[in-house]
């Protein structure tokens, strides 16, 4: 993490090269290996037997053409928002969504035994947009959408199922939480990771203060 977190790079036209660099990811893994290759997907029993890159690889695959598309399509979306704070920082999101729905995968659920997809991983990538928003704004749309984002979740956990998506692999609600909850962790430490930055940068510039007032 680093400074670049701070504000956006107002009126930039940089190429979101992360960005490009995932969906093209997403778009190739799709167009070459076809819907979920089974390489590739979460496999409960494949991961256990040490084949770990599932972790990672099992949300860049898609079940069907429906599937990769909606998803790929927020992906774009929603990432290039976030690049334009730095590829760094876009990475550390990722990073955060990934991690957070491994670990429901893995220890919140043993009865889920393959998943694919990118829907966990972008509802990190939308709460941290809307978070991000939402502390340069302070705009009430951006909070009537969170709100909305939360009955949303909450009506698929008790519906077990997606409510605007129907795929031939079947939705995890669950994995669309852990996802939300990564948002959260993410945006709670980037905050005070910001306000332990900002600190430091004080008392460092009092301190030089001090020193040039002594020498003067």
């Amino acid at each position: 993490m680093g400074g670049e977190f701070t504000e956006y790079d107002r009126g930039s036209l940089r190429l979101p090269r992360f960005t490009l660099l995932l969906t093209l990811v997403c778009i190739g893994l799709y167009t070459l290996l076809g819907p979920a290759p089974a390489a590739l997907v979460f496999d409960r029993g494949a991961v256990a037997q040490g084949e770990w890159w599932r972790l990672v690889t099992g949300h860049f695959v898609h079940g069907d053409v429906q599937h990769a598309l909606w998803n790929i399509t927020a992906l774009a979306i929603l990432a290039a928002i976030l690049e334009r704070r730095g590829a760094c920082y876009l990475g550390w999101v990722v990073a955060f969504g990934i991690a957070a729905v491994d670990l429901w995968l893995w220890w919140g659920t043993s009865s889920l035994e393959w998943y694919c997809g990118l829907s966990g991983l972008l509802n990190t990538l939308l709460v941290v947009v809307l978070i991000d928003v939402w502390l340069e704004t302070r705009r009430p749309l951006v909070a009537i959408i969170g709100v909305m984002l939360v009955a949303k979740l909450t009506l698929e956990i008790a519906l077990n199922q997606a409510l605007f998506t129907h795929t031939a692999w079947p939705s995890v609600p669950w994995a669309h939480a852990a996802g939300f909850a990564g948002g959260l962790l993410f945006g709670l430490i980037n905050r005070r990771f910001i306000l332990l930055l900002l600190l430091l940068q004080r008392f460092r510039t009092r301190k030089i203060e001090g020193y040039a007032s002594r020498i003067s």
